[in-house]
This record gives structure tokens, sequence and C-alpha cells, in this order.
């Protein structure tokens, strides 16, 4: 750059200073095309589209091929906006984008291009520096550039570089409609700036556009030659996407491994179900996402970060809610009258319980409780076997005061919640209610449809799916990262063989939801319990966690923005790092289990704090869990990664070594699969 103050100086009348833009200005750490495909990546996002990004990167280029023929002109001259038009037209014809106006699709194609550019640009600021210095020297700096990007596209990246205060005017040969490639954009800018060549300096590293085209209209100019950014986007032909994928994933990874936060780097599984709930909410049109506590908690966060750094306008953000619920608080909801009312749902999982447990699980007074437990001949506090069958039940509907406190406490519930959820602003009357939560089967959403009384859809977008309940067309339910439903593959059997951790590193800082009350101003609508055990899990152990992943979360979107990858690529990444997680599991690691499922509290039966791992609840004999096992591993992964668990606790860790040669085993076995039983017929 020294000799580019040396050639100014040595024309002092040359107060006039022409520069190029790209590999000038700034350069990317892509191939050039490869911006173009990031628009294509933000695009299919954005507009909720089936197809993949390299498809609509082709229909572009085709696009502008097309026009390019058309009009007779060199690509680089036809106009942005024409592109645009011919890219619309070809979606709207073949059926491939619906319902978008053509303004909306206009500003998104803007923004997209903006987005992607800006991901993969850096600066060059020692020629920054000097413009900068001639600017304040009183000398008029124009930018012109040949590129398929429109005027008002390439200010605002160069606002975003916090340079567009250098330029009296920018010319861009796709607004002009003409190019330094032909040469007639020197001749345009000339004339619209009333300009005497002989005063002008022409910076550029094109040799041709920016130095020969120049010297045709007398203009001086000094040539770049910025050989290691030319070789460095040749040489980013090659390589690929998924390995580019794979190593920023590493590196955020091992950084997690090598951290003092324990599992943080599930931040991973979070990230990409934060991005698939972007992609899907996009796809249906969702308005307003309701992130249902205690989970959604820290996905919320994530969520409303996700899009915050995506960029794109308010006006395309979704709406984010922190709704309060629990299975006791929803199932409440979801009750019929007494005399109609079986508890199919608690039947289910806990129906083995005491009469003072069934009691706990409303919200009676205290004064309620005793009354009727007193009124019935039968200890409160045995567990009985099938409790909603059993002489205690019976005696229970029969109870005046247990009828009354029912009824009353029905009309109570659907009255609150109604009004809580009526405060957060949202049109679900119209657009219907979509939920987000860990999952695993849809308990709080099947009860506030029943609570709709089946009138207004509610759609359910899971972690993961790990049970299928009776799904009608407006409930709707999506396992993000894995799930049963239509039908779970091997990535989803070992995916889903964790849940638990799941939703410990997902805890809250607050309680859970035991029923809802109507509120005075400044009053909480719900009414909530925080257990001491879980409380000080969360305070000495999630709390921390969640802030490291935190910021590696914001690591992550900023690295992976700039890489277009498929979701395919995605789902084997998580699979075998789930495989790995599970199978090489440390003592360090298994202790911190230990402490963190101290705080694992079930609000519903037996209300128990913590987890057991007890190998005589598998239900599967030793033998059959052997065959299935040389078979489809995967079917019984959610067993094996119980071992260690069960050894460390009864002091025979050292025992468990055989566990990490089964993941070999259930690599070969997946990889045999798929070479040699290509028909699939192995269920």
């Amino acid at each position: 750059m020294i000799n580019l103050k040396r050639r100014i100086a040595r024309f002092p009348n040359r107060k006039i200073l022409f520069t190029d833009f790209f590999d000038t200005l700034v350069h990317r750490n892509v191939h050039p095309n490869y911006a173009m495909r990031l628009w294509g990546k933000f695009m299919v996002r954005e507009l909720g589209m089936s197809f993949s990004s390299e498809r609509l990167f082709t229909i572009r280029n085709e696009s502008l091929t097309y026009l390019g023929k058309k009009q007779q002109r060199p690509t680089l001259e036809v106009k942005y906006k024409d592109v645009i038009k011919e890219v619309y037209n070809r979606l709207v014809n073949t059926e491939n984008l619906h319902d978008v106006p053509f303004d909306r699709f206009k500003k998104l194609f803007e923004k997209a291009d903006y987005i992607a550019e800006i991901s993969v640009q850096f600066k060059n600021d020692e020629l920054i520096d000097i413009l900068s210095d001639y600017k304040d020297k009183g000398y008029q700096i124009y930018l012109l550039s040949d590129f398929y990007l429109s005027k008002n596209v390439i200010v605002k990246i160069l606002e975003h570089h916090k340079m567009a205060h250098l330029f009296t005017d920018v010319f861009i040969s796709s607004t002009v409609g003409q190019s330094k490639a032909k040469g007639g954009l020197y001749r345009y800018v000339l004339d619209k700036t009333n300009t005497d060549p002989k005063s002008v300096l022409m910076i550029g590293d094109n040799k041709k556009s920016d130095d020969t085209n120049a010297s045709k209209y007398a203009i001086e100019s000094y040539h770049l030659k910025h050989f290691s950014h030319k070789f460095r986007n040749k040489k980013n032909l090659l390589g690929s996407d998924k390995n580019d994928f794979k190593k920023v994933c590493h590196t955020i990874k091992t950084r997690c491994l090598e951290s003092e936060y324990q599992f943080s780097e599930y931040i991973l599984h979070f990230y990409f179900f934060t991005e698939r709930l972007y992609i899907s909410a996009k796809r249906n049109g969702t308005k307003d996402l309701f992130f249902l506590a205690r989970e959604g908690h820290f996905l919320k966060q994530l969520f409303d970060c996700y899009q915050e750094m995506n960029l794109f306008k308010s006006e395309e953000k979704i709406n984010t809610h922190y709704l309060k619920a629990s299975r006791q608080s929803a199932t409440q909801l979801a009750l019929r009258p007494l005399p109609k009312e079986g508890f199919e749902k608690l039947l289910r999982k806990f129906g083995d319980m005491s009469l003072q447990h069934f009691l706990d699980w409303f919200p009676f007074s205290d004064d309620t409780k005793i009354t009727i437990t007193s009124d019935i001949p039968f200890p409160k506090d045995e567990i009985i076997p099938d409790f909603f069958k059993s002489e205690t039940m019976d005696y229970l509907r029969n109870n005046l005061i247990f009828q009354d406190a029912y009824a009353k406490n029905r009309e109570t519930q659907k009255g609150a919640f109604l009004e809580y959820l009526n405060s957060f602003g949202a049109n679900y009357q119209e657009n219907g209610l979509a939920l987000v939560d860990v999952g695993w089967g849809g308990t709080m959403q099947e009860s506030i449809y029943k609570f709709f009384k089946k009138k207004i859809p509610v759609t359910g977008y899971y972690l993961g799916l790990k049970e299928i309940y009776n799904i009608e067309k407006d409930t709707k339910r999506y396992g993000l990262n894995f799930s049963i439903y239509p039908n779970h593959d091997f990535s989803d059997d070992i995916l889903m063989a964790n849940g638990q951790l799941y939703e410990q590193l997902l805890a809250a800082p607050h309680g859970s939801t035991l029923s809802y009350k109507f509120a005075q101003e400044g009053e909480s609508p719900t009414v909530e319990y925080h257990e001491p055990n879980e409380k000080m899990v969360y305070d000495k152990y999630i709390g921390s966690i969640q802030e490291y992943m935190f910021t590696e979360f914001k690591t992550l979107f900023a690295e992976l923005r700039a890489i277009d990858y498929s979701q395919e690529v995605v789902q084997e990444y998580l699979t075998d790092m789930a495989l790995r997680t599970g199978i090489f599991t440390t003592r360090k690691k298994l202790n911190f289990i230990r402490q963190i499922t101290k705080g694992f509290y079930q609000n519903v039966g037996e209300n128990k704090v913590g987890l057991e791992y007890n190998p005589n609840s598998i239900s599967i004999s030793k033998v059959g869990l052997i065959k299935t096992f040389i078979k489809s591993p995967e079917k019984v992964f959610r067993y094996l990664v119980k071992i260690k668990p069960f050894l460390f606790y009864k002091g025979f860790y050292w025992l468990s070594w055989p566990v990490n040669l089964s993941y070999y085993y259930i690599r070969l076995n997946f990889w045999a699969k798929r070479k040699w039983l290509k028909k699939g017929l192995l269920s």
C-alpha cells in the first residue's frame, strides 16, 4: 500500500479516486459463488420452502443466464430487480412458493443477499485507512463495482463495515446496466459526475476491468495484485460443507468437554433443535410460539437469541411467550365433570398411589383435604394398587365435600387459565396455539386441546417424541431431534435413550406450576412449588452450565451461519455424539449425574425426588436382550446406557470397560446394514 500512496502523490492534480469493492476493499473467506449458496440457505429457511438451497441457487443462476440472453447483455449488466422478478415467477409458476406477495419476497431476497455477504466478508483495513486519510484531505471517492447485487444492498454492506461515509456516490453494474468489464460503467460515471478522467485514479484488483479498460478512458489506474486472495478463492472451490460443518461442531464440543461444565456439549442438541424449530415454524406459518415451563425457559432464551442474531427484520420475527404450565396444572384443565371423569391420564402412569397423594394433586385447602380424608374410612397414606379402581376411590367419588371442591376447582382453573392465556395478546383463536417443550408425548398439548373443547388447533413442537397419543388433525406434533412418529429409525433410538438428561440440563430457576388463580395487578397468575433439592441442583450446577452453553450457542450461530449444511448431516453428527456420550461415560460425568438427579422432581403421583437405575425394571429377558443387541443394537441402546451408571453406583465401575466395545459394534452393525441390506426389510 506504500506504492499506492506514492502513486497518488505523483499526481497531485488527481483529486478523485475510483475504487473497486470486492477483493479490493473487502475480501471473502469463501469462494465468491458460495455467498449466493448462503443466500439460498436463508431464503429456503425464511420462506419455509421444501427444497434445497442448492436448487434455489441453481434457479437463480439460470434466471440470470436467461435474462442475459434475452436482453443481449452480459450477466453483470442484468438489473438486480429483473433477477428477483424472474426467480419469483419461476417459483410461483412451479408451485414452489405459495401465498407470498412479491413485495415480501423482494425484501427477503435483498435481506438474504445482505446477510450472506456480511457473513463471509472481512475488510482490507489498510486500504480503507488510506482512503479515509485522502477523504479527510478533500478527495472525492466513488465506488465502482461489477456485481449482481443492487446499489441499495451494497450501501447497506458499506454501512455494516462502517465505511459508507467515505464515498461520494456508489455505482453498481446491476443497477446502472453498464459494467467495467465492457467499459460502459466508466463512461457512465464520468458523464454522471461531470468528471475529467485526467483527475481520476482507479484502484482495483482486476487487470482487465480495473486497469486495461480504465486506461481506454484516459483514467490512470493502480492494480492491486492480490494473489493470495485470488489463490484462496480458487482453493475454496475444494473441500466440502460437511467437513466444514463437522470442524465447527467438533471445536465447540471439544471446548465444552474440556470445560468445567459437565455435559455442556449438549448445547449442540439444543442449538439444532432451535434451528429446526425456527425452520418448522416458518414452514407452517406460525406467528406465535408458547414455550412451556419449565424446560421452555432456557429453550425460549436460545430461540430469542437465534432470532436476534438472525438479523431479519422485526416483521419477520416469530413472537415468543413463556407459558407456565405443568402436567399437573394442564391435566386439571382437561378434567370433565366428576361422573364422567375416569382420570385416564393419571391412570396410565400413576395407577398406584395413596389417597393423600391424589388429593395433593388438587389445589384444595389443607382444611378441605383433612375434612375429606377424615370422612373416608381408609388410611390416607397407604399406597393402593389400581387406586382409581379401588374402594377408596369409590368412597371419594361419593364424598359431598370432594364433589363440591372438585366442581369449584374445575371452574376456577378454567377461568384463571383463560385469563392468563389472553394476557399474552396472541390471536390463538384464529391462528391456533403452538406449544414448545422438551417432549416426550404431548400430555399438556392434549389437555389444553381438550380445554378448548377441541375447537382450536394445538400444535406441539418437541425436542423429541417417545410416545404416540391419539393424534388428530388439530393436534399435530413434531419431534424435531428424534421421534417415534410416524416411525423411528437408528438415529431416533440412539437420541432418545437419555431423555432425563435433556430435562435436567433444561431445568428452570423457578418451581413447578401447581394451579392457576385469578390474579390482582402485579400478582402472578400461577401457584408454584420449587422443591428444595431441585432448587439446590439448579443453583449449584445447572444455572452456570446454562450460562456457559448460552455463550457457546452464540459462537455456534456465528460459525455455522457461513456454512450451507443439510439437516441430514446434522442428524448424523448428533447421533454419533449421543452414541459416544452414552457409551464412553466417565466417572466424573457419572458422579455429576448422581448429583443432579437428586433434584429430579416428579410433581404427579408419589412426588418422587431423584432417579434410580434398576435393572429389574427391564421388561425384556436377558436372552432376548442379547439377541436384539446382536441383530439391532440401537433397539436396546436405552438399556445399554444404564449399565455404567448402575455399576458406578454399586462401586463396580471398573467392570464396565466392555461397554466401550459396544460403540464399535453398533457402528459396524449400522454400516453393514446400509451396505448389504439396502432393501431395509429387517425391522
